[in-house]
């Protein structure tokens, strides 16, 4: 099978999965809204936000190095073993200092939830990661959706069986549980013969390691600055609780980027690595334009349904988080346009593009965001985060066009086509809801209405106004099809 055959069947299986456990994490989600307040969910968020920038400040990417070099068994297990002495370092010194940035954040109820945490990011992730870019080096993209999806699963299920006796703590108690049961499966199942030999610590592959790493840590600390902090302005603007409605909002609006264009970025970087500089050019620009065709819909869509998915779901307590989801759904679609560019830059090794564009990111969303708020509100920093993001996406993408030679026009033209037929959509879905809500239609039948009359008119719209990107989409799905047909017959 061709290795675009194959990025491609890793895709449909990453998403096939993803999106499934993403939607039974999201019911899971909704239900704990139900136990949990805002005001008691603000400060786990914030100790999660902590822990993370830790492990972003000390993570150097080693496994992105491992895939684009090749690199044998000997420089694996000094990677493994340098990646879990740094995440015992941040531990340690996270969980020493968690009630002075407590107090500094303003939310020192934060501190009791960072153990818990540190434990599970910062020492049981670490453990499993390099097994784990071993298998996404060897494509074995099903290996790696099950394994995730499972953790999914533990997650949710145990959050959701302790938050009634443990209240926020189940958040935590959940993230220990995923941590544990994806390490075990990806230690058992990765090759050792590919990294766990006799460790002998060379300076030559250390100091290569930490060169490759060095700019994607950079751009691993400015993408969780840019990801997270924002919940922290918000929290500091506001209170902690209005944080907590902001995250809500920010996550379900981040659902079509985190659950389906970071499946389809995780299988393209070492799918790229494998072609020729001209395929990598044109495999590029033709995940870009599938990529916006189905994640546009997704993005779009939910944020038209916003307010009929808060009152039908959410308490009262969560109804602030109904303006803040549609403003960031609609405003956030844009962001997937630079998955494939910045995807595309690895697999070239100019791992420096991705470092510029992390940088761009922290530099236009984290600003916009505190001047939003102090401009408009809760709902004017999503704005600020909203504009954010389309300002770095323009950037990222001439930055990569300068440096790496990817074509712009190109690849604008292929990313952008699929955003017209989604601003239709959007216009119809939001017509119909407000004529069912004049109706009083309940809020259920309502909410089938708009979904189902949302993809007819995005289905009509794109094969109009988008029809070289459904073409592509259909034709990798006959491809596909075939593939597997002849494979059964066999």
């Amino acid at each position: 099978m061709s290795i675009g055959r194959h990025a491609a069947h890793g895709v449909a299986w990453y998403l096939a999965l993803g999106v499934f456990t993403r939607l039974l994490g999201l019911g899971g989600s909704l239900v704990l809204a139900r136990w949990i307040m805002p005001a008691d969910y603000g400060p786990v968020i914030t100790a999660s936000i902590v822990v993370l920038t830790a492990n972003a400040v000390t993570s150097f990417a080693f496994g992105q190095c491992l895939i684009a070099t090749r690199a044998p068994a000997e420089v694996a297990i000094q990677a493994a073993v340098m990646h879990v002495g740094l995440g015992v370092v941040a531990a340690t010194a996270t969980y020493g200092l968690r009630d002075v940035v407590g107090e500094l954040l303003g939310v020192p109820q934060m501190g009791q939830y960072v153990l818990g945490y540190a434990l599970a990011l910062l020492i049981i992730d670490r453990l499993r990661y390099v097994p784990e870019r071993l298998l996404v080096r060897a494509l074995r993209f099903r290996a790696l959706a099950t394994i995730n999806g499972i953790g999914e699963i533990t997650l949710t299920a145990t959050a959701l069986g302790t938050a009634p006796f443990w209240g926020p703590y189940a958040l935590v108690v959940g993230a220990l549980a995923r941590s544990l049961i994806t390490a075990v499966l990806f230690l058992s199942i990765a090759p050792h013969g590919e990294w766990l030999v006799r460790l002998r610590l060379r300076i030559a592959d250390v100091r290569r390691l930490f060169t490759y790493g060095l700019p994607l840590m950079v751009s691993i600390v400015t993408d969780s600055v840019s990801s997270k902090w924002d919940n922290l302005v918000v929290s500091r603007l506001f209170n902690a609780g209005v944080m907590a409605n902001y995250n809500f909002a920010y996550n379900l609006a981040d659902m079509p980027m985190s659950h389906v264009a970071e499946h389809i970025g995780e299988v393209l970087m070492p799918s790229f690595s494998r072609m020729g500089a001209a395929q990598q050019r044109v495999a590029a620009v033709r995940t870009a334009g599938l990529m916006s065709l189905i994640v546009t819909p997704v993005g779009v869509g939910l944020g038209a349904i916003a307010p009929t998915i808060v009152d039908a779901l959410f308490t009262e307590s969560w109804a602030a988080t109904a303006p803040m989801l549609m403003i960031l759904s609609v405003m956030m679609v844009t962001r997937p346009m630079t998955w494939s560019a910045l995807a595309y830059a690895q697999a070239v090794q100019r791992t420096h593009i991705v470092m510029a564009s992390s940088i761009v990111r922290v530099i236009v969303v984290i600003p916009l965001v505190a001047v939003g708020g102090v401009q408009g509100g809760p709902n004017g920093a999503c704005v600020g985060a909203g504009l954010g993001f389309g300002l770095h996406t323009i950037i990222t993408l001439i930055i990569a066009h300068k440096a790496a030679e990817l074509p712009l026009g190109t690849y604008l033209r292929g990313a952008a086509c699929p955003l017209l037929p989604g601003a239709i959509m959007f216009i119809a879905v939001v017509s119909i809801r407000r004529a069912l809500e004049a109706a009083a239609v309940p809020l259920g039948a309502s909410l089938v209405v708009q979904i189902t009359s949302g993809a007819v008119v995005y289905v009509g719209a794109a094969f109009v106004l988008a029809r070289a990107s459904v073409d592509d989409l259909l034709r990798l799905c006959r491809d596909t099809f075939i593939t597997r047909t002849g494979r059964r017959a066999r």
